[in-house]
C-alpha cells in the first residue's frame, strides 16, 4: 500500500506533518476528513523498483509506447500480450527489462497500475493514477489515448520553450566569450602602452585595465569564484526560501511573469482535465496536479483549492482568490461544473493557452535577439571607448 508524507490541518487551523498509508489520495483525504482533518499536501514516498538505476527512457519513447499500447489494447489484444509485443520491439534494453518485469507482474495477477508504480522514474503520478482509473472503469485504451495526447501536447510546449531559449543563450554565451577574449588578448596590448603614458587615464579605462589585469593575473581565482557562485546559486534555489523567491519572480516579475502564468494555466488545465477525463476523483486529481506543477506558489494555490473542494465548495468558488487564473478560465470552469463538462471546458482552456504560450514565446524571442545585439554592441563600444579616450587625451596634450 502506498505511503504518503502528509501535511494536514486540524480543527484549530494548525498544520500537522505525518506519514500515512492509504490505497490512493482520495481514500487518504476521505479518512482524514472523517476524523475532522483536512489534507493540505501529500507526497507519495517512492520505493525503488527493479531497474530504476542505470538507464533512461525519453519522453518520445514513452509517447510512442503509450500510443502503441493504446492501439493494441483497443484491438482487444490482452494487456500482457501487448506488453510482451512492445518489449520485443523496443531497442532500449533498459526499457525492455522494465516491460519484461511488468509482463511478469501481469502474469502473476497484479494489475497494470500496480506494476508500473514500481518504476516512478519512468511512469509518473499522472500516468499511474490515470491507468488505475482506466482499469477500474474498463476503459484503459481510452485512458492511454488521453495520456498519449497529453504527452504530445506537453512535449510540444516544452520544445517550444527550449527552442525560444536556445538562441538567446547561445548569443549570451558568445557575447561573454567575446568580452573575455577582448579583455585577455586585445586590451593588454593597449594597457601596457597606457601605463607608460603620462596622462591621467579616464575612469572607464582604469576600470577596464583592472578587469583585464584581474582576468590575466588571477584567472584561477576568477574561475573558482564563478564556479562557486554558480554552485551556490544552484543549491540556494533548491532550498525552500530560494525556490520560493524564484517562484515569486517567475510568476510576478516583469516580462517573464505573464508568460509563466500562461504556461502554468495551460499545464494545470491540461493535467487536470486529463485526470478527470480518465475518471480520477476530483480531490485526487487536484493533489496530483499540484505535485507536478513545479512551482511552490502554484502548489500552495492548488492545495488551497483542494481544501475548499473537500469542504464542499465548488471548484469555481475556490478560484475567486487565485489571481493566477484569468477571469476567462474561472468562467469556463464554472460553466463546466454547471453543465457537467468540466474536462471538456478545461481542454478548451488548455488549447487556448497553448496557443497563447506559443505566440508569447515567439514575441519574446523576437524581442530578446535585438536586445542582446544592442547590449553586446554597448559592451564592445565601452571597451573601444576605454581605448580611444586616452589616445584622444594624448593627442590633445601633444598639441
Amino acid at each position: 500500500m502506498p505511503k504518503y508524507d502528509c501535511e494536514v490541518k486540524d480543527s484549530k487551523g494548525d498544520i500537522i506533518k505525518t506519514a500515512l498509508e492509504a490505497p490512493n489520495l482520495q481514500e487518504l483525504a476521505n479518512r482524514l476528513s472523517d476524523k475532522g482533518y483536512y489534507l493540505v499536501k501529500a507526497k507519495e514516498v517512492k520505493e525503488g523498483g527493479g531497474f530504476s538505476f542505470g538507464g533512461s527512457v525519453s519522453k518520445k519513447e514513452m509517447m510512442v509506447f503509450t500510443v502503441q499500447l493504446a492501439t493494441l489494447v483497443g484491438a482487444a489484444i490482452p494487456l500482457v500480450e501487448a506488453i510482451g509485443i512492445l518489449a520485443d520491439q523496443t531497442q532500449n534494453q533498459y526499457f525492455k527489462n522494465i516491460l519484461n518485469s511488468i509482463g511478469k507482474d501481469l502474469n502473476s495477477g497484479q494489475s497494470f497500475s500496480v506494476s508500473i508504480r514500481k518504476f516512478p522514474r519512468i511512469f509518473d503520478k499522472i500516468y499511474c493514477n490515470m491507468c488505475e482509473a482506466g482499469e477500474a472503469g474498463g476503459m484503459l485504451d481510452q485512458v492511454l489515448n488521453r495520456l498519449a495526447a497529453f504527452a504530445e501536447a506537453d512535449a510540444e510546449i516544452r520544445g517550444k520553450i527550449k527552442g525560444a531559449l536556445t538562441m538567446p543563450v547561445i548569443q549570451l554565451a558568445l557575447a561573454v566569450l567575446g568580452v573575455v577574449f577582448l579583455l585577455v588578448k586585445i586590451f593588454p596590448n593597449f594597457s601596457t602602452m597606457f601605463k607608460k603614458m603620462k596622462v591621467e587615464l579616464p575612469q572607464i579605462t582604469q576600470v577596464m585595465m583592472f578587469a583585464s589585469d584581474t582576468l590575466l593575473n588571477n584567472y584561477v581565482m576568477v574561475g573558482l569564484g564563478t564556479l562557486g557562485s554558480i554552485i551556490g546559486f544552484y543549491f540556494f534555489i533548491k532550498t525552500p526560501i530560494g525556490s520560493r523567491i524564484i517562484a515569486i519572480i517567475s510568476l510576478k516579475g516583469p516580462i517573464i511573469g505573464p508568460l509563466t502564468q500562461k504556461i502554468a494555466v495551460s499545464r494545470f488545465s491540461r493535467t487536470f482535465c486529463s485526470l478527470l477525463g480518465a475518471g480520477v476523483p476530483i480531490m485526487q486529481a487536484l493533489q496530483i496536479t499540484s505535485s507536478v506543477m513545479g512551482n511552490p506558489l502554484m502548489e500552495e494555490m492548488i492545495s488551497q483549492m483542494s481544501i475548499g473542494v473537500q469542504q464542499g465548495n465548488t471548484l469555481a468558488s475556490t478560484l475567486v482568490k487565485v489571481d493566477i487564473f484569468p477571469p476567462m478560465v474561472k468562467k469556463m470552469i464554472e460553466v463546466g461544473e454547471n453543465t457537467g463538462n468540466l474536462d471538456v471546458m478545461l481542454t478548451k482552456a488548455a488549447d487556448f493557452y497553448d496557443r497563447e504560450v506559443k505566440e508569447a514565446l515567439d514575441g519574446l524571442t523576437s524581442a530578446i535577439t535585438p536586445l542582446l545585439t544592442v547590449a553586446m554592441g554597448m559592451v564592445i563600444g565601452t571597451i573601444a571607448l576605454s581605448v580611444f579616450m586616452p589616445l584622444f587625451k594624448m593627442t590633445e596634450s601633444m598639441k
